[in-house]
């Protein structure tokens, strides 16, 4: 009878792990994701590893790996935590938590204090076992048992118990009283704690594409309900969920700005003396100006001021046209795309310029270009066919030969 209920409360036990082992895992898609349906579970997971002292691992793309660690640590309320990253392909997001590898137990040494001791209290040879009780400080009060001597020399010990500490501690000190020096603090309260706090002064964190013209209208004083979403992802990505420090409009940026877009919501980020600010940035704005410094993702630097009376000088884009065509049944740039792309299954769809969607992925190979457009749970593939111009604002190179749609194609 007693093996039975051993048996049914470790089933018991065993269901019970399981579930929260599941609860400490979360896969996000990526429409939930950039439109901030995930904020609120990501912020939990980030509460739980905080208080379990965990790590919490990432898989993401390169390029939300920041955002997604900034919304997990939003969660910490600034407790320590650790975040490991590992990059995927999908535009999805699973976040999983781990317990940390156990720290080595080399860190506290005890010997050399206890040598130190002996040879500040010659008169017994109990001092090695105060010495030990020095690190749990409730047993063994550390100020009255540790006086070094510096010039104190050792001496053979008579034979002591080992037992009566205390009447060690009430010993006179031999020769003239010295200050007590501060006991060091016990080895146990050495704790390695990530440096949060300490970041580098501008973090590129990926955000929504900006608007793709590149003069965005003037901003209203108080934003529309979707502004309102995108001013608080911004908060919560660039200012660790902290209120703006106020407004800006384009002619009081400084070079060295950091400017961000989401949406039509754009955020300054100014490094003054050590603390960085957030301003909103509000007003006719021009990121066409060659004082705008395209850094990708949706970022600009500032590089110098801007002068209103000046008439504007825009940056020349550099223009890449490829008249891409509908490859032909035994091309070999469309061998390769689907080798690489599709699992060597042929691609039949096809689709024109006017028909691209912001999010699809361009792959060009040559005259060649294969679209990737997600639809539902699965990814849609087409030929690209007509003339298509790489590098126009709303094109963002990504990396090789590959491409990003982020708004109205012309």
């Amino acid at each position: 009878m007693s093996n039975r209920k051993f048996i049914k409360s470790a089933l018991w036990a065993a269901l019970f792990v399981a579930g929260g082992a599941l609860a400490q895992e979360a896969a996000i898609s990526g429409a939930d994701f950039t439109g901030g349906k995930a904020d609120a579970q990501l912020s939990a997971v980030g509460a739980r590893a905080a208080a379990s002292g965990k790590t919490v691992v990432i898989t993401a793309p390169a390029y939300w790996q920041a955002k997604a660690a900034a919304r997990v640590r939003a969660g910490a309320h600034g407790k320590p935590l650790t975040i490991r990253f590992s990059n995927g392909f999908y535009e999805n997001v699973l976040v999983r938590v781990e317990a940390p590898a156990p720290k080595p137990e080399a860190e506290v040494q005890v010997k050399p204090e206890s040598k130190v001791v002996s040879k500040a209290r010659p008169a017994a040879k109990a001092e090695p076992k105060v010495a030990k009780a020095e690190a749990r400080p409730a047993v063994q009060p550390a100020p009255k048992v540790v006086q070094p001597a510096p010039k104190a020399t050792p001496v053979p010990m008579p034979a002591a118990p080992t037992a009566h500490a205390p009447a060690v501690s009430q010993q006179p000190m031999p020769g003239p009283a010295a200050p007590p020096a501060q006991p060091p603090p016990p080895p146990s309260r050495i704790v390695a704690v990530p440096q949060v706090s300490q970041q580098p002064a501008v973090v590129p964190i990926p955000t929504s594409a900006v608007n793709p013209t590149g003069v965005k209208p003037s901003l209203p004083e108080t934003p529309a309900e979707s502004g309102v979403a995108s001013r608080q992802r911004l908060l919560v990505a660039l200012n660790g969920g902290r209120p703006a420090a106020g407004e800006l409009h384009e002619v009081q940026l400084q070079p060295g700005d950091q400017v961000y877009g989401d949406a039509d919501t754009l955020a300054v980020v100014r490094l003054e003396g050590l603390r960085r600010s957030l301003y909103w940035l509000t007003g006719p704005v021009d990121l066409q100006r060659v004082q705008y410094s395209p850094q990708g993702n949706g970022r600009y630097q500032v590089a110098g001021p801007i002068d209103p009376e000046a008439p504007a000088v825009h940056r020349s884009e550099a223009r890449r046209v490829v008249a891409a065509h509908l490859p032909a049944a035994h091309d070999a740039a469309r061998a390769r795309l689907e080798r690489q792309y599709n699992e060597g299954q042929p691609i039949t769809a096809t689709m024109r310029v006017r028909q691209l969607q912001p999010e699809d992925r361009i792959l060009v190979d040559g005259n060649t270009i294969l679209v990737v457009r997600r639809e539902g749970n699965q990814m849609a593939r087409y030929w690209l066919d007509g003339s298509i111009d790489l590098g126009q604002a709303s094109v963002r190179k990504i990396g090789g030969n590959l491409y990003q749609v982020t708004g109205s194609v012309r």
